[in-house]
Formats: structure tokens, C-alpha cells, sequence
């Protein structure tokens, strides 16, 4: 007892005589490697946290697609899409595909190729399993030169009968084209080399008398329709186009004019304005009665 008291004495005496200022820098240097470690670790958590998000809110989105009964899909470049939001965001989900950097977009393609062809295709391998009832494949611009009865994309998808056929057009502009091998016009012997390498094994025989349909790949088809074929023939399509020497206009536009025949319709299809979208008595087409309706 007596040694222990002698110890608390003689470290009392250190204490005293300690000169503290020589502590100070001794405490600071502690106290920053105790935060700089606290900070670390707060980082390393919060990446954590967003990285389990991400995922989470990956695996919910993959999830919910199949639980809808429809959904847009937008092939994106450098469009302003303020529009969807403020006139279809309230009426039916959406989800945009880009071509661009635009980092504000989570779904974008390694390369800008394929134009809005490859965007469908890649909508379509990604959901495969989880597709909704009603898919609408759109470009990003509201109106264009080819967006004709109804002239604004968004009066064509509140006034659309959606579930009246499975395969539906969105414009009443028409094209037409050929399929022909070594053919004077390029298009032709793209739209027909295309057809046979990745199109026939499922489809057939292209079209040698050509195909007459409506215009510009914006149409809305049913999830059956889809699943007719597999998923690898939809992937097959994808590393074509991204693997041909042939400009992705040129391949694209073989997509634009085979779209209805991928999803079970003849070469030669064509449907009336008031078979699509709803019309009133003087063949007007009408949102009002199309919401009357739903």
C-alpha cells in the first residue's frame, strides 16, 4: 500500500512539471487522425448506401415493368423531353433510352448507332422476361413532318384504342419499300441482306414484292406479339446493326419498314385513322371520348 502511494506521488510530481504547450501539437495531430479516419469511414458508408440504392432501385424497376399495363419507350438523342412529363408523365409511365452522354438519363447505349431501331431492340432484350401488357415505341420530339392524323404524339397515345389490335401504328403517314438482292438502289439490298442474315431463320422469305405500311418506326405493340420470337433474335439484331459497314441510316430504316411483319403483320398493312385512335361523329379524333372510354 505504502509502494502505491509513493507511485500516485511521483506521477503527480511528473505531471506538475510537465510544460503542456509542448502537448498541443501532440493533441492536434490526434485529433485530425481521428477525423480523417471518422470521415473515411462515413464515405465508404455512404457509397455503400448508394451503390444498395442503385441496385434496389434496379431490381424494382425490373420488377414493376411487368406489373404495368402499358409504358412508353423513348429513343433519345439530344430532344427536349420537358413534354413527357408535363403532358403523358401523368397518364402513362415512360422510360428513355439515349444515344447522347447525357448523364441525366440512367438508360444509354455504349454506342450511337442504330438509331431508334437498336433502342427498341435493346428496351426489348432488357425487359424480355418482365415485359408490360402494351409497350409504345416512340421517338423523343413531340411533333415532326411524319407525325400526320393525329399531328402531336401524345394526342396519338391518349386517343389510342390500345388494346384493339396487337400490333398499332401511330401515325397515318405511309411508306413503302423493296427487298432485292444486288438491287441499283442501296436500300433495297440492305433492307434485303439485313432480312436474311438475322430476319429469315424466324419471319421467312423477305418480301420480294415490297412491303406498304405506315411510316417511321412509332408504333405500340402487345407483349405477345414480342414473345413470339426469343430474346436472342432480338440480341442478334443488335450486334448486326452495330457490326455492319452499312450506315445505321441504312439499317435503321430496314427496321422502320419491318417492324410490322417482326410483330406479325403483313407485308402489306395498312389501317384507318378511326381503327386506331378514338373518333367523334364527324371523324375527329378525340382524347375526351378516348378518357370516356379508358
Amino acid at each position: 500500500m505504502k509502494i502505491f502511494f509513493q507511485l500516485i506521488v511521483k506521477v503527480k510530481g511528473c505531471l506538475l512539471s510537465l510544460d503542456y504547450r509542448r502537448l498541443i501539437p501532440i493533441v492536434i495531430v490526434t485529433l485530425l487522425l481521428f477525423f480523417f479516419h471518422t470521415s473515411h469511414q462515413c464515405q465508404f458508408i455512404s457509397s455503400n448506401i448508394s451503390y444498395i440504392n442503385k441496385t434496389r432501385n434496379s431490381s424494382n424497376q425490373t420488377n414493376i415493368q411487368s406489373q404495368l399495363t402499358r409504358i412508353i419507350v423513348v429513343s433519345h438523342y439530344n430532344e427536349d423531353l420537358n413534354w413527357l412529363d408535363l403532358f403523358i408523365g401523368d397518364k402513362i409511365p415512360h422510360i428513355v433510352y439515349t444515344r447522347s452522354s447525357d448523364p441525366l438519363i440512367s438508360h444509354s447505349l455504349l454506342a450511337n448507332k442504330g438509331r431508334e431501331a437498336v433502342v427498341y431492340l435493346r428496351y426489348i432484350v432488357d425487359f424480355y422476361s418482365n415485359l408490360p401488357s402494351s409497350i409504345a415505341f416512340i421517338h423523343a420530339h413531340r411533333t415532326s413532318s411524319h407525325q400526320k392524323d393525329p399531328n402531336d404524339v401524345v394526342v396519338a397515345l391518349r386517343a389510342l384504342k390500345w388494346n384493339k389490335y396487337s400490333y398499332m401504328p401511330l401515325t397515318s403517314t405511309r411508306t413503302e419499300s423493296r427487298f432485292q438482292h444486288k438491287a441499283l438502289e442501296l436500300q433495297a439490298s440492305v433492307n434485303y441482306r439485313l432480312w436474311v442474315d438475322v430476319l429469315q431463320k424466324e419471319l421467312g422469305p423477305p418480301p420480294l414484292t415490297g412491303i406498304q405500311t405506315h411510316c417511321c418506326a412509332s408504333f405500340v405493340v402487345r407483349k405477345e406479339a414480342i414473345l413470339k420470337h426469343p430474346k436472342v433474335f432480338y440480341s442478334n439484331i443488335i450486334s448486326y446493326i452495330n457490326s455492319s459497314y452499312y450506315s445505321d441510316y441504312l439499317t435503321g430504316r430496314t427496321l422502320e419498314y419491318t417492324w410490322h411483319m417482326i410483330f406479325g403483320q403483313p407485308a402489306i398493312f395498312n389501317l384507318k385513322t378511326c381503327d386506331l385512335f378514338f373518333c367523334d361523329v364527324n371523324g375527329k379524333i378525340s382524347v375526351e371520348l378516348a378518357e370516356k372510354n379508358s
